[in-house]
């Protein structure tokens, strides 16, 4: 059968990393600080509803805005967004969203980047290292402070700073 220049599943490396992963399964160390998902006593599978945030800055991209532009209001506001964030389950989290004049707490509001006001060239260069479907959501801080970026398992990875609500006016 001719390929047409496509490449096929390389279903021998992929057989390889089910079994190496077999053979060497996360520690249990791994799963918690990676928030990976594990079965729970009575076989069910854990959902991420259930699992509680803490905040990533792998992603961050201070040239949009960058923590030395805030004042201590701010700063005190990440420093309670970070606790409260972490008090929380992401079921919590997402029932925070709902309409505008609705939202409770952080406020969860899911968005696409060609909706943004500005900024959405930082969101484009992190989504260009993603899988496509990962989405991009705001959280609230404070009447205007805002922080963006995107859920993967147990963790928020925090990509722009908006102490002004730039992003969405």
């Amino acid at each position: 059968m001719a390929n047409n220049g496509k490449k096929g599943i390389p279903s021998q490396e992929i057989k390889k990393e089910i079994e190496a992963a077999e053979i060497h399964p996360p520690t249990a160390l791994e799963k918690k600080v990676f928030g990976l998902l594990s079965a729970e006593k009575n076989g069910r599978r854990k959902t991420v509803f259930t699992e509680f945030p803490y905040v990533v800055l792998r992603y961050f991209r201070p040239g949009f805005e960058c923590f030395s532009a805030w004042g201590s209001v701010e700063l005190k506001a990440f420093s309670n967004f970070v606790e409260v964030l972490g008090q929380q389950t992401w079921e919590s989290v997402y029932r925070s969203g709902g309409k505008p004049g609705t939202k409770t707490g952080l406020g969860y509001t899911q968005y696409k980047i060609d909706e943004m006001k500005t900024g959405a060239e930082h969101l484009k260069a992190v989504s260009s290292l993603l899988s496509e479907d990962v989405g991009f959501f705001e959280l609230r801080l404070s009447d205007r402070v805002r922080v963006h970026g995107f859920q993967a398992q147990s963790a928020f990875f925090l990509v722009l700073l908006d102490k002004d609500h730039r992003v969405f006016p």
